[in-house]
């Protein structure tokens, strides 16, 4: 008499093949771990992108270049003494904290690599500088404030590309200068 057959059919391996191990479910853990990670880093990298495009648009939209001057007369309100003075003491008070002991940090590239806090630190600088010019401020202060956040954007900008190390140092003299401009306007010591 023959054996039925056995369901499902099962071979055991023939003694020549070594027995396979079990299967091992991926680890999707990691996987979506890994895909959160670049995920994160994609966006972090978009915004600082999207950051610096609105800062250096709105630095520069709407205004003359810091060298060039308007051909018509800015009528400017009337504004008070005190009002005066206290847009600027705020102005100056923001710019002098934010710029205060950055060249202590080193330069907006270090052998060749883009030195990112000192580069984010210029550019918080500019925008809050930016941020504080309201029709108040006195037009000696405006200017040198314009100037110093042109001059920032225009640094930074230049640092985050790839410019010969003399556009550089050219850039970095015409902020410096910028900075020494905006020190004297806001009656600040030079370091």
């Amino acid at each position: 008499m023959a054996t039925p057959p056995v369901w499902p059919p099962y071979a055991p391996p023939l003694p020549s093949e070594p027995a396979r191990p079990p299967a091992r479910r991926p680890r999707n853990g990691l996987w979506i771990a890994g895909v959160a990670v670049v995920a994160v880093a994609a966006a972090a990298a978009g915004a600082g992108a999207a950051v610096t495009y609105a800062l250096v648009v709105k630095g520069s939209a709407g205004r003359p270049p810091a060298s060039s001057s308007a051909s018509t007369p800015v009528a400017t309100p009337q504004v008070s003494a005190s009002d005066a003075a206290r847009a600027k003491d705020n102005l100056c008070h923001l710019f002098d904290v934010s710029v205060r002991g950055q060249e202590a940090q080193g330069g907006l590239r270090v052998e060749g690599n883009l030195n990112v806090p000192v580069v984010l630190r210029a550019l918080n600088s500019a925008a809050a500088v930016e941020n504080a010019l309201i029709p108040s401020v006195p037009p000696a202060v405006t200017e040198a404030a314009r100037r110093y956040v042109s001059t920032t954007f225009d640094q930074t900008t230049a640092a985050m590309g790839n410019v010969p190390a003399s556009e550089g140092n050219r850039l970095t003299d015409t902020r410096n200068e910028a900075i020494n401009g905006l020190l004297d306007a806001c009656g600040l010591p030079r370091s």
